[in-house]
């Protein structure tokens, strides 16, 4: 199951940085590699040998980078360290794949300042937009939030009431709802356009794109939370043999955005089309200085937070505003925090197993690192030692191939601990009030040694 959502994650991943940077070898909308030139040095010699030399060392990048995926499928027994190659192999794809596409712009734009390609006005984008910054008028009120924020809140409140262990899941409807409300408050400040010399032309694109941008992030917020309502049902779920049903959430987690901004952007874009196609006074700004390796923009003249891309769909920050470097450098320590502090967690658990004791003062005590647990001999409702677990789903743990390790709801048990080595029995059931906990060694003949002494501690 692993194994499938990781080689999932990775083709989608692969094939997005393959659709953003192919394109860049073809001259459209002004540009070629994120350098904007005049239509007549499209066909120049030398930018053909640019565009021939990107293709082939692009062609080179893809097909190492998607046989790089294969050896992920060799470690499907090994789970940390299969998550840990995914997380190298991100990495790694994400710059690698650039590398092409950053010596064309490097090579565009040199040829650009050689032969004086320039394009345009830069003053353009502060004289011909003076109302059209201002203008919000028609983008989803922000008081619309209040919707999402109470499905969030709501769906918290309930896992509290419930005395569930899903309150990680449920806090993330919250943490989404605010960062849809975050990103739309920053996209009304993104940084007018100017398509054409006509200005009445301006007012209605820029107005049309940030109405579009307002109701996307409010419509995404609001069906996030209803996947976190999904995910916490299905947590809750004691039915088991429910892989199915995880992929399927999962997929719709990763489709449903990237379907989403890819439809309101076709929709801007078929927009811009249309109009500019009619007015037939089209602009181009040249301020490529401002864009370093044609995809970071930092214009210290600029006050706007966030920029349209040249490549891809969407916004980017100016890294030269104060909170374009904060998002900038707390998107690289935050992912930087949850990469390492993941891996850490996932090796540990490689190297550790659990281990259960009883103390002198009649206790079980089960030490594993985030699931230690302890309880009286006396509250033991049920000692036996079985061959197999219920099927069920995780609320708040570790689920490999090899080993379940913390808390899980399962069909007929209900709540449970498990501290086990999967397909490896037998198993120790302890039924507790309210709970019921599985434990074994890796040695089977060590967990009939450690029931055998659970039983004369507790008569």
């Amino acid at each position: 199951m692993l194994t499938i959502i990781l080689m999932l994650i990775s083709v989608i991943c692969y094939s997005v940085i393959l659709g953003m940077y192919k394109p860049q070898a073809a001259y459209k909308n002004g540009m070629l590699f994120a350098v904007k030139l005049p239509e007549a040095a499209a066909g120049h010699e030398e930018l053909k040998q640019v565009q021939a030399s990107f293709n082939k060392q692009f062609l080179y990048a893809s097909l190492w980078m998607g046989g790089a995926l294969v050896p992920m499928l060799f470690l499907h027994d090994l789970s940390a360290f299969q998550v840990i190659y995914f997380f190298v192999w991100s990495a790694v794809l994400s710059v690698v794949m650039a590398m092409p596409f950053r010596k064309a712009f490097a090579r565009t734009l040199a040829l650009k300042r050689e032969h004086e390609w320039f394009v345009g006005d830069k003053r353009v984008v502060l004289t011909d937009l003076r109302v059209a910054q201002h203008k919000n008028a028609r983008s989803a009120p922000l008081w619309l939030f209040i919707f999402p924020f109470a499905m969030s809140i709501g769906l918290l409140l309930w896992s509290f009431r419930q005395d569930d262990q899903s309150y990680g899941v449920t806090a993330c409807g919250i943490f989404l709802t605010a960062l849809f409300f975050l990103v739309s408050l920053y996209m009304r400040k993104t940084r007018a356009k100017v398509y054409s010399m006509n200005t009445e032309i301006n007012l209605v694109l820029n107005q049309a794109k940030r109405r579009a941008l307002s109701y996307l992030w409010l419509w995404m917020a609001v069906a996030e939370n209803v996947h976190v309502f999904l995910i916490f049902m299905l947590v809750n779920n004691e039915t088991g043999n429910m892989e199915g049903a995880w992929l399927a959430v999962i997929v719709l987690f990763a489709a449903i955005p990237v379907g989403a901004i890819y439809a309101v952007y076709r929709k801007i874009q078929a927009l811009e089309r249309d109009m500019l196609e009619h007015d037939g006074k089209t602009v181009y700004t040249d301020d490529d200085e401002y864009w370093v390796n044609g995809f970071t923009y930092h214009n210290p003249h600029d006050k706007s937070v966030f920029v349209p891309k040249r490549i891809g769909m969407g916004g980017t920050v100016n890294t030269a505003t104060v909170p374009g470097k904060i998002i900038k450098w707390g998107s690289f320590g935050l992912i930087a925090a949850v990469v390492v502090g993941v891996s850490f967690m996932l090796i540990r658990s490689e190297l550790t197993s659990p281990s259960l004791a009883v103390t002198q003062d009649d206790k079980v005590e089960i030490h594993y690192p985030m699931y230690s647990f302890d309880f009286s001999l006396a509250d033991i409702k049920e000692l036996t030692l079985v061959d197999a677990i219920p099927g069920g789903t995780k609320t708040n743990g570790e689920a490999t191939n090899q080993y379940a390790r913390g808390h899980f709801r399962l069909k007929e048990a209900g709540k449970a601990r498990l501290y086990v080595f999967k397909n490896n029995p037998p198993y120790i059931r302890i039924k507790l009030e309210g709970v019921t906990i599985y434990y074994n060694e890796k040695d089977s003949q060590q967990t009939k040694k450690l029931f055998e002494s659970l039983q004369q501690a507790g008569q």
